[in-house]
């Protein structure tokens, strides 16, 4: 069995010399201009404890250290050789594309929570208002109308100044009532700097607003289903 780390560029360069799951060496199989990131194993690694999800971000960034790279989902596996061949040759002139869209790149993951019932808006620290108890389903589904157009203003101003600096963004649905805004963003390596500037910034001016910026990460979340060879799609990295 193998297991699948990246598609890459640069053919022509060998794997790192590292250790992948369960200490197998990284091995190489090169279709054309590209070139799979694999390890070999007679039985699957495991289930995707922690630490096994951190080996294989490992391979990753350390092959994003020289080339340009597509990383694979944790559990990418094909049945052997052949079979990984046969879809980097079919899907060669896709992969290439994909590959030249994310060159020079990164993925910069944020998310933003507020205390419950707070407003990030605000400069100053207060207790959370009580909510006052509707009389009505009118008037409850109306305050709840209010609070949502509140809160998607206050995601905006976090998300627009940022995706001014990105080439693309792929934003998530909240995962908790206080999460304002979870967001990965693409952008050109040059402009980290100033996109962490522009993050410290925001946490400046909102500072009831929780803003965790994460990264530089592969570009788990802009490589597409159909770049990985097999059903499952990449990824996406945590914010």
């Amino acid at each position: 069995m193998i297991w699948v780390y990246a598609i890459c560029d640069r053919p022509d360069m060998p794997p790192p010399r590292r250790r992948g799951l369960a200490q197998a060496p990284l091995d190489a199989i090169r279709e054309g201009d590209l070139l799979a990131v694999v390890s070999r194993h007679s039985h699957p690694p495991g289930d995707p404890a922690l630490d096994a999800l951190w080996v294989h971000e490992r391979v990753v960034e350390r092959i994003m250290a020289d080339r340009t790279v597509l990383p694979m989902r944790f559990g990418t596996k094909l049945p052997d050789d052949e079979a990984l061949r046969a879809v980097l040759a079919t899907r060669q002139q896709e992969l290439l594309a994909t590959l030249a869209r994310v060159r020079g790149r990164v993925e910069v993951g944020i998310r933003a929570m507020q205390p419950l019932g707070g407003d990030p808006a605000s400069n100053h620290s207060q207790p959370a208002p009580s909510v006052p108890v509707a009389a009505t389903g009118r008037e409850y589904l109306e305050a709840k109308l209010r609070n949502g157009r509140r809160v998607e203003r206050e995601a905006a101003a976090l998300h627009e100044p940022l995706a001014s600096l990105a080439v693309a963004v792929s934003r998530q649905p909240a995962r908790a009532p206080d999460e304002l805004l979870r967001a990965s963003y693409l952008i050109d390596a040059p402009v980290l700097a100033r996109f962490r500037a522009t993050v410290e910034r925001l946490q400046r001016t909102h500072p009831g607003a929780a803003i965790l910026c994460t990264g530089p990460w592969p570009p788990y979340s802009f490589v597409t289903s159909a770049a990985a060879p097999t059903a499952e799609p990449a990824a996406g990295g945590v914010a």
